[in-house]
Parts: C-alpha cells; sequence; structure tokens
C-alpha cells in the first residue's frame, strides 16, 4: 500500500488498497448517519420498539401474572423485527457490497480536481465530482455519497492506504473544495 501526491492546482492522491468488510461497514454506517432519511427511520423504528415494548409491558401488569397470550407475542415479534430493522441492516447492507467490492482486489485510485478514477485487474472507471452530492469521514475511513438523496451509491476510501504524510490532509482538502460534507 503506497500513497503518492501528484502536484496540481489543489494537489491530487492517489492510492491503492484493498477493501475489508470492516471499511465497507465503516462506509455504510456514515451514510446512515448522513442520510437524512436513513436517521428518521433509526429513530422512529426504536420509538416503535419502545412503545411495544412498554405497552407489552403495561399490559402484562394490568392483567397479571401468566396473562401474555397470542396478541402479546404478536406485539413481541414485532419488537424483535423493529430491532433487527434498527440495528441488523447495516450490518446485512455492508456484509453485501462488500461481496461485490472484494471482488475487485487491489484498486488503485486517483483523487484530482477533475473526480476520482479507478482501476483493478477487474475494472477501470472515471467519475467526475458532479455525481458525488457529499462525503463523510469517519477515524478510518472516507465515504464519498452519490448526489441522491438517499446516498444511494458511494466510494469507500480506507485512511490505511494514505501511508505518506500530508495525503489524508491533502485529499481532505480537495474534498473540502467539491464536496459539502455529510
Amino acid at each position: 500500500m503506497r500513497g503518492t501526491a501528484i502536484p496540481g492546482a489543489l494537489g491530487s492522491v492517489t492510492v491503492e488498497y484493498e477493501l475489508t468488510l470492516a471499511d465497507v461497514r465503516s462506509g455504510v454506517g456514515a451514510r446512515a448517519r448522513a442520510v437524512p432519511r436513513a436517521r428518521r427511520l433509526r429513530i422512529a423504528m426504536a420509538v416503535a420498539v419502545a412503545a411495544f415494548v412498554l405497552a407489552t409491558a403495561l399490559t402484562a401488569a394490568l392483567r397479571g401474572p401468566g396473562a401474555v397470550g397470542a396478541p402479546m407475542w404478536v406485539v413481541l415479534a414485532l419488537c424483535g423485527w423493529g430491532v433487527f430493522v434498527v440495528w441488523g441492516t447495516p450490518p446485512l447492507q455492508a456484509r453485501a457490497l462488500y461481496e461485490v467490492v472484494r471482488l475487485h482486489g487491489r484498486t488503485r485510485t486517483r483523487l484530482d480536481e477533475v473526480g476520482m478514477s479507478s482501476a483493478s485487474a477487474q475494472s477501470t472507471q472515471t467519475m467526475e465530482w458532479a455525481l458525488f452530492g457529499r462525503y463523510a469521514e469517519t477515524k478510518d475511513v472516507f465515504v464519498l455519497m452519490s448526489a441522491d438523496r438517499a446516498g444511494g451509491s458511494l466510494a469507500v476510501l480506507p485512511k490505511r492506504a494514505f501511508t505518506r504524510p500530508g495525503d489524508t490532509d491533502r485529499l481532505r482538502a480537495l474534498l473540502d473544495s467539491r464536496l459539502p460534507r455529510a
């Protein structure tokens, strides 16, 4: 893994990396926190689960011991589904995305004033900045999200790939000049 800075007005950064499941999980998590719709869904589901649990506890308390019947099991099953949706969906999304990106293997990505170009043994692609709507940064990765409201498409760049001093700061400055932070 080697990061190389190439001179330009704002500079450019070229990195080589192979994405891991942890990188993709971090990217999907960052997108979930950055997309307003996803945040609202997580909050709504957490509130619904809390309401179901409270309703179940109150109903059981009012009916007395051993009063949890068939309708209460439906409520408990809905609570389990809500917990899965809130906390289980992002890891499943990350796993599915990782199954696709792992096929690319080692990837070389260049980010410059025009956009992002990536190449691996299996594919090459070039994306101009207009395709991205925003970016997020976590302690482990940079995440570039598509311009649609849901951030449906994303590019994950692991920070461990930025090995030369200043590459991370140079990329951050380049991203700040082209995209809003999520």
